[in-house]
């Protein structure tokens, strides 16, 4: 029997949250469906997993999606990021494909009144558009007038393994290390990062900070990073695909974003038990439970991080409380309730399609 086709669509397929999501779904579920997978900007290094997979990768056009859609007579077009969400619902319509899913994963904060009102206008097209927070959800009910029934969340996931394999080492209160992951971007607040170690290496010298992750505010980064005089206490390093390579290095994650929806960075240190230290936006506070699993920054002002983490850094055993707690909320965000979850919303739509046209 011929399995159901699926035809994932993203912007790009550089490292990212959203990128990691598509091949986590793809790798989880390519025995159940006929995957293929397009992009409209570049390829990355997620494409070249993804063709590891023996999924077939292929730049598209808005003409050749179209053609592509039909030819291959594509049941369900799911969309990833902004871009690909409106090129794919257009299409998508034009091709008759039966079923269009997007997800939104982000705030998109930097969205103009025409971006949201193209958002409006092809959502309408949309069976479905899956959310990763309530927070995202609700940003799509009251910034682009969606209706709740259209949307549903879906939470990110972690491998079950993180949560219940090698132990986080003991914290060593004595030098401990501060992580930033993610992407090296303003909306991510990665500017603060400086003032930030600043502060709090004037306060205590042993502490040592780890910058993962690349993009385009890292030149600007290490200059000031140079100019504070902190070479030998802050590192920076390149992106690492092996999540225990990362987690097992720092003890405190720092995220000052401006806006988040539910980061997964967040959610992966968690499941090493690693306490989080962020900004209070957007949904992060649907996982970090200020003084319970981490602290939350409403005033997202330098002094206001680094005194956060001088204290935390200082208490083994408030440290120790919001480590297990950590490590028991990061259980009820595994990789396998997230697949379950898109399998049965799959599931849900293919029932619905006239089985000649699968």
């Amino acid at each position: 029997m011929n399995k159901p086709k699926i035809f994932h669509l993203i912007t790009s397929l550089n490292i990212g949250g959203t990128e990691q999501y598509l091949l986590t779904i793809l790798t989880n579920l390519k025995d159940k469906y006929d995957f293929s997978v397009g992009y409209l900007k570049e390829n990355g290094e997620i494409g070249k997993e993804i063709e590891n997979l023996k999924i077939p990768v292929k730049k598209f056009s808005f003409f050749e999606l179209i053609k592509y859609l039909k030819e291959n007579k594509i049941n369900i077009i799911h969309t990833h990021l902004y871009r690909a969400n409106i090129v794919g619902r257009i299409a998508g319509k034009i091709a008759g494909t039966p079923t269009i899913i997007s997800s939104q994963r982000s705030i998109d904060g930097w969205k103009k009144f025409y971006h949201v009102w193209l958002d409006t206008i092809t959502s309408k097209s949309c069976n479905l558009i899956i959310a990763n927070s309530e927070y995202a959800k609700n940003i799509l009910i009251i910034r682009e007038n969606i209706s709740e029934n259209k949307i549903k969340v879906v939470y990110n996931g972690i491998p079950t393994g993180n949560i219940s394999g090698v132990q986080h080492p003991p914290f060593n209160i004595n030098n401990p290390i501060i992580g930033y992951i993610g992407r090296l971007h303003n909306e991510k607040g990665v500017y603060l990062i400086p003032e930030i170690a600043k502060i709090v290496i004037e306060k205590n010298p042993k502490i040592k900070f780890f910058i993962v992750g690349d993009g385009h505010e890292m030149n600007s980064l290490k200059l000031k990073i140079e100019k504070y005089k902190l070479n030998n206490s802050v590192e920076f390093h390149g992106w690492d695909r092996i999540l225990g390579n990362i987690y097992h290095k720092i003890d405190i994650l720092l995220l000052p974003s401006e806006e988040e929806s539910l980061p997964q960075a967040a959610l992966e240190a968690m499941s090493f038990g690693i306490p989080v230290i962020a900004s209070d936006v957007g949904g992060v506070s649907e996982l970090v439970e200020d003084e319970k699993t981490g602290l939350l920054i409403k005033n997202r002002a330098p002094e206001e991080f680094a005194n956060k983490i001088i204290s935390l850094t200082e208490n083994n055993y408030i440290f120790s409380y919001y480590s297990g707690n950590s490590k028991e909320k990061a259980h009820n965000f595994t990789i396998e309730i997230m697949i379950n979850s898109i399998d049965n919303i799959y599931q849900s739509f293919l029932s619905m399609i006239p089985i000649k046209s699968r």
